[in-house]
């Protein structure tokens, strides 16, 4: 029998038996990574949640140096923190050097910049996604990073076994820090080294099998956590109708009220610029109380500009964008967005509701209440529990409008609401909009659908290449005579791109 098969075979003896040295070995390099691992999180996820939406001079900068740090050697980190900690050093008086707490700051010195790097690039991915709709609801930059750490918390969980990884596999920060001392700062890593260099091969060989296992068992953890999130969001493509729950209202829309009250929006000469690009010429117009304004026009018209602009995503570039007290209340007024398709995190239908709440500061007592009350109003009730993912396309863009609706919003922005909605989730969804409107509350949309700008809209605005062309109220738009591009689009004469 060969000298390797005879060592793995001893050393599968140790294993097997439980050697002592072998468990105290193991037992310290799992506290001593664990313990860094947690440390580097706590810095590491801040961080990169925070760079993600910085926005000052140098950032390009500091998003430079955190990515030349992931390529610096253990050896130079265990040097630096060695001088650090050394009797002369400016951390001498800690007394920590060759132990296991001078371990653990070195592995954090080393994973921070791996965990910081790879949440920034998380947090833009996710950001890219759903990080407008989270500013909707009124999350303000570092709130929105830190969402959607908890939105994408399996992907977390990734980033800190990758750090992990790194941490209990690095050999050369531990072994200038610890000095590995038998029994005191001796981990696998350093074990290994000093038992192959002495010749000792079957500890050695049980040392790396045990940190193969550990690594394998952490990544299989995570593999069946990820297999379980995805059979739990896939969303139910079952009939909406379940025992107990009958579904929203889906009654002929109501006609939309012609009698709007005072102004709540006014832009003065607002216009959008993106770089060369004018997305919104100069435009001044008021949007009124109680009135239903739609924003029709061919591709690339400027509907989707104005409709953010309106609502406060983008600030403008040129003139300016005043939200108007309400009278009597002296108030500002709410606004709430319903997007085309909704952005729900990674928790319950409930939760998902009582975030928005919880942003726009409704005081706690009053979110279950106001919460339950919108997800019966858009027929969720007893859906609640469910993951929001795993809802059906039409449920999911219901459970946006109970999130929106429990903000109790004096004026809803709708970006497409129903263009990716089968017919029947197209009605219900389109009703209950309807329901809002009926209740007072302003509704500006943006859509390709005319049937619907008839159904609910009391107003029209007709956008060509960045302006208003079109500003007339709902009946008059379809029965008068139109400038030949509107007249076109109307026919469904005007090609796609606009």
């Amino acid at each position: 029998m060969s000298t390797v098969a005879d060592s793995l075979g001893l050393a599968l003896q140790l294993v097997a038996g439980a050697d002592a040295e072998l468990l105290g070995i193991v037992g310290l390099s799992l506290r001593v990574s664990l313990s860094a691992c947690l440390l580097g999180a706590g810095v590491g996820l801040w961080l990169g949640a925070w760079l993600a939406v910085a926005r000052f001079r140098g950032v390009g900068g500091v998003v430079w140096l955190l990515n030349t740090l992931l390529a610096l050697p253990s050896v130079v980190v265990g040097l630096s923190v060695y001088l650090l900690l050394s009797r002369a050093g400016p951390l001498g008086s800690l007394g920590i050097l060759f132990t296991p707490t001078a371990m653990v700051v070195a592995q954090s010195v080393l994973v921070v910049p791996l965990i910081a790097a790879l949440t920034r690039r998380l947090v833009l991915d996710a950001l890219a996604e759903g990080g407008e709709q989270l500013q909707s609801l009124g999350a303000g930059p570092l709130q929105r990073a830190l969402l959607m750490l908890v939105h994408e918390r399996l992907a977390v969980l990734t980033v800190l076994l990758t750090a992990f990884g790194r941490a209990i596999s690095e050999v050369g920060a531990v072994m200038i820090v610890g000095g590995n001392i038998d029994g005191v700062t001796r981990v696998m890593t350093t074990a290994i080294a000093l038992e192959t260099s002495k010749g000792d091969l079957p500890l050695a060989l049980a040392l790396g099998l045990v940190l193969l296992g550990v690594v394998g068992i952490v990544n299989l953890g995570i593999a069946l956590l990820q297999a379980r999130a995805a059979t739990a969001t896939t969303p139910d493509l079952a009939p909406a109708a379940r025992p107990g729950h009958h579904g929203p209202p889906r009654e002929p829309v109501s006609p939309p009220r012609t009698d709007p009250g005072p102004d709540l929006l006014r832009l003065d000469a607002a216009g959008l610029r993106f770089g060369q690009v004018h997305a919104l010429q100069p435009t001044s117009l008021n949007v009124r109380r109680g009135e239903s304004l739609a924003l029709i026009g061919p591709n690339g018209a400027g509907k989707t500009s104005l409709l953010r602009l309106l609502h406060g995503l983008l600030p403008p570039t040129t003139g300016r964008r005043m939200a108007v007290p309400l009278q009597p209340e002296g108030r500002a007024p709410v606004a709430a967005m319903l997007f085309q398709r909704p952005f729900l995190l990674h928790l319950s239908a409930e939760r998902n509701v009582l975030l928005g709440l919880l942003l726009q500061g409704v005081p706690a007592a009053e979110r279950p209440a106001r919460c339950d009350e919108a997800l019966r109003r858009v027929g969720l009730q007893g859906l609640g529990a469910r993951d929001a993912r795993s809802l059906s396309g039409g449920q999911q863009q219901r459970l946006a409008l109970a999130r929106a609706w429990a903000l109790r919003p004096d004026i809803l922005f709708l970006d497409e609401p129903t263009a990716s909605l089968d017919p029947g989730a197209k009605r219900e969804v389109e009703a209950l909009i309807a329901d809002v409107a009926a209740a007072g509350v302003t509704l500006v949309m943006s859509t390709h659908n005319l049937g619907q700008v008839k159904r609910l809209a009391s107003r029209v605005l007709y956008l060509e290449a960045g302006r208003v062309a079109v500003d007339l109220p709902a009946p008059g738009f379809f029965a008068a005579d139109l400038p030949a591009d509107a007249a076109a689009f109307l026919r469904g004469e005007r090609p796609w791109a606009g």
